[in-house]
């Protein structure tokens, strides 16, 4: 038997997972990121993300189930975009900027109000509108307010680029990360003309070439390797964004497959063929898919399961997800007519729309509302903003369902009832990994091509299939959630600027 080393870098944890061929997964180890959090900057220690990847890594090496002469390759995923810096001897010059920060607010005003032809022509040549988390605003933002720091750099990096760069010493970039805001969907090459007519076109070098995501871009170091236990030259693939991974763990790797992702972020992937995208669209959102010719329509909110860790903090008397899945099944659907609205991040939101100032609230309130009503409300919330993210997907689609959140089956069933979708639950949990493991086992031979890829390594445990008169209640409620969405967005402007004016009067006493 040959087994697989996947490692998944995500904005929570690093996880390290030991794949055999048939997909099992034998043996995982997983790591506390910490995140640093001021007003609405939001960073990671680079050095430290890097020491979580080698514990996790010698932990699972070392479990005893294999012998190392019988892993055949690593493969590394990881949260995207963010501004991971080093400079010409391989060190961190400041902690990592990451996707969820939203400090390049101003920036993005500045292109989408100011210069709206600039904002335009981002959206055309990247696939995905200017916003706060993508690499590109972040160049921008550190050229205008940390230019000393920015010109200490010699190189700009993606999580998991960092990752392999100390793993292998080689330094490469790689499709999926790069074209999320670097790369001209055109050609799939560094979009010059887009950075100069931002003004930052002096850090073109910063930006490595990317490679595909199944190109073995290098083999570990002896040292990395004689320190956690591994074969010396193992090679390494170039790896894949975790969403874009995630997609290929599932299995989804035809046309029109749809994928959620609960996590973090719930992101939202419909995988389409180049030509049916349509780039530059309004709302729209594209990256790449690691094979071939694919491409994924993303809509990928800002925040998905911190909604219920604050539900679960502030609301719920319990955080035994046992007891409040029995809660949310027991309360009739709609919540009494009380719809929320996701969108708790600092950042605001940037799926299926862009609004620097959205917060989440609860719409319908009364005296006879309980926290019940409000604790499913909530989940009622999430998914509606999924069914909002996907827009008019394929009824005959399936979902293939991943993330923290798939863990809880009633929450499935009620994804299946709002989309009116069937709702496909993976076997096993790492699909990021998994994902970089197949792209690892065809690139050594493991399987002659994807189709058996899939076909051997991804299996489903479950399945769901909605409820035809729960879909048809949250029809109504859908139309709810959406028209009170669509008018908040004024008020959301109205409380920003209400806050700066509070917070003035306040200086002046």
């Amino acid at each position: 038997m040959k087994y697989i080393l996947g490692i998944d870098a995500g904005t929570s944890n690093v996880k390290a997972v030991l794949f055999d061929e048939n997909g099992q997964e034998i043996s995982v180890a997983s790591q506390e990121n910490e995140t640093y959090s001021v007003g609405n900057h939001v960073e990671q220690d680079m050095d430290v993300i890097w020491e979580n990847v080698k514990a996790c890594v010698k932990s699972v090496v070392n479990s005893g189930i294999t012998d190392k002469e019988d892993i055949i390759g690593i493969g590394v995923t990881g949260q995207g975009e963010g501004c991971w810096l080093i400079d010409k001897d391989g060190q961190p010059v400041q902690k990592a900027i990451l996707w969820c920060d939203g400090r390049a607010v101003r920036e993005v005003d500045k292109i989408t109000k100011d210069h709206p032809e600039i904002g335009r022509l981002y959206h055309k040549t990247t696939g995905t509108p200017p916003l706060p988390g993508n690499q590109m605003m972040l160049l921008k933002w550190m050229k205008e307010n940390r230019k000393e720091v920015l010109d200490r750099a010699s190189k700009l990096l993606f999580c998991k680029d960092w990752i392999r760069y100390k793993m292998t010493g080689d330094m490469k970039a790689e499709i999926t990360d790069s074209l999320t805001s670097l790369v001209d969907v055109k050609n799939g090459k560094i979009a010059l003309e887009l950075m100069e007519a931002l003004d930052i076109a002096e850090y073109r070098n910063y930006l490595p070439d990317p490679v595909r995501s199944d190109e073995v871009v290098g083999a570990i170091k002896d040292s990395f390797a004689d320190e956690v236990g591994l074969k010396r030259g193992l090679p390494v693939i170039a790896g894949a964004l975790d969403t874009s991974a995630t997609a290929m763990g599932l299995g989804a790797v035809h046309e029109k497959d749809v994928c959620v992702i609960l996590g973090t972020t719930c992101a939202n992937e419909i995988v389409l063929k180049k030509e049916d995208c349509d780039f530059g669209a309004e709302n729209s959102r594209y990256e790449k898919h690691p094979l071939g010719d694919l491409y994924v329509g993303l809509q990928a909110t800002l925040n998905g399961t911190p909604n219920i860790d604050w539900m679960l903090e502030n609301i719920a008397r319990t955080k035994d997800f046992d007891e409040i899945d029995r809660i949310v099944e027991r309360t009739p659907v709609g919540c009494g007519g009380v719809v929320f609205h996701p969108y708790i991040s600092v950042a605001g939101e940037r799926a299926p729309f862009y609004h620097p100032y959205a917060r989440g609230s609860f719409f319908g309130i009364s005296q006879v509302t309980t926290r019940d009503d409000l604790v499913r409300a909530v989940y009622e919330g999430i998914t509606m903003s999924i069914r909002d993210c996907l827009g008019d997907v394929d009824r005959n689609a399936r979902i293939f369902l991943a993330g923290g959140g798939a863990n809880s089956l009633v929450w499935a069933q009620m994804i299946a009832d709002v989309s009116g979708l069937k709702v496909m639950i993976p076997a096993g949990k790492e699909l990021g990994a998994k994902g970089v493991a197949l792209m690892i086992g065809v690139s050594q031979g493991l399987y002659k091509d994807y189709e058996e890829a899939v076909e051997r390594a991804c299996a489903f445990q479950q399945v769901y299939e909605p409820n035809l008169a729960n879909t048809k209640k949250y029809d109504l409620l859908y139309e709810l959630y959406r028209k009170v969405r669509i008018h908040y967005e004024e008020i959301w402007d109205y409380r920003h600027q209400m806050n700066k004016k509070i917070k003035l009067i306040g200086e002046e006493e």
